[in-house]
């Protein structure tokens, strides 16, 4: 029983000595972050998510990953409502400042959340804010580095922690550091490998609580070289299309095939690759229908010495997936046999 207190009174130190932090997050890798710091110790005096919303075919309400964490392990949740026109708004700044600054953090994290953080709270806490960004800013601004990253196919990309400010990634960056990009990485899988070492950064940074960025001093851990500043934008539908005589050519000859293998490791699963195809539904009449690429791989052709696309499964617009030997049958109706 005696250790047993000693073990409360160290982390309750511990505790005390640790900047108070106000989370804002939403998805999985929001909670890879929160996770992370809760283990390290840090208190987390409230989180800010996004409400509950409808999910699968009976449109079930359902909170985020964030909110399902936090509450589990008693934490105060806060899920203020957005504009529906401008989701990136608080419906409420003044409310939402209101509700945040009741807990009094001293810094305010942010970690893949897609809400605009107003400079009326941020000015009011201690330390202001920071934020987790998945690439090396300034390259890759915007709300989609990874997928572009991978699209372009990019062989380094990293994590940067940088200051909340009036436009989202304009912060003053605070720390960086690097991460390969693997021929396999989807966008899945980068996002879980930033996320993980943007914490362990992020816990680097804040330990202890008197480092230099907490003056409005440079930290050593931010990297020195000279990047480009470039921006990419949200994904849309239309970012996933590709033509099919690309995909064709991909098949046979190996030509564009590396490059739609990474496009769909990028854009997996949302918006995927799709393209558009005739099918003949009458002697002499065609109809367009739209067809999503679910699986693919590449794979060596020894007698053309080239990488060529595998199409594993594919769904025809109002279909089913299909693949094996449906998916033989299909391709035989697009009269194309690779």
């Amino acid at each position: 029983m005696k250790n047993s207190t000693n073990n409360n009174k160290t982390i309750e130190q511990l505790n005390n000595k640790l900047i108070k932090l106000a989370f804002f997050g939403t998805p999985d890798y929001s909670l890879i972050v929160l996770e992370s710091l809760f283990a390290a110790g840090f208190p987390i005096v409230c989180v800010v998510t996004k409400p509950p919303r409808p999910i699968g075919r009976k449109q079930i309400l359902t909170p985020t990953p964030v909110s399902v964490w936090a509450e589990k392990n008693k934490i105060p949740v806060l899920t203020p409502q957005s504009y529906p026109d401008k989701p990136w708004l608080f419906a409420s700044e003044d409310e939402t400042t209101k509700q945040v600054l009741k807990f009094q953090p001293e810094l305010l994290v942010s970690a893949d959340y897609t809400q605009k953080i107003p400079m009326s709270l941020v000015e009011q806490v201690k330390y202001s804010g920071l934020n987790i960004h998945p690439s090396l800013l300034p390259a890759y601004r915007g709300p989609a580095p990874v997928p572009w990253a991978i699209a372009n196919g990019e062989k380094e990309t990293g994590v940067s922690l940088v200051t909340l400010a009036e436009k989202f990634d304009a912060g003053k960056v605070i720390a960086q550091e690097k991460e390969k990009i693997s021929p396999t990485d989807t966008t899945d899988s980068l996002l879980t490998k930033l996320f993980t070492k943007g914490g362990e950064l992020l816990i680097k940074t804040l330990t202890p609580p008197n480092l230099p960025f907490l003056k409005g001093e440079e930290s050593p851990l931010f990297m020195k070289e000279r990047v480009r500043v470039s921006y990419y934008p949200r994904l849309t539908r239309d970012t996933g299309f590709e033509p099919w005589e690309n995909i064709k050519e991909a098949i046979t000859t190996g030509k564009e095939a590396i490059r739609i293998d990474r496009k769909w490791r990028a854009f997996h699963p949302w918006p995927g690759i799709w393209t558009k195809i005739k099918l003949k539904v009458q002697s002499s009449k065609f109809e367009e229908k739209r067809l999503k690429i679910l699986k693919l791989h590449l794979t060596m052709n020894y007698e053309l010495r080239t990488m060529n696309l595998v199409l594993d499964e594919l769904q025809l617009e109002g279909k089913q997936p299909v693949s094996g030997n449906h998916l033989t049958e299909l391709l035989s109706h697009l009269n194309f046999n690779p």
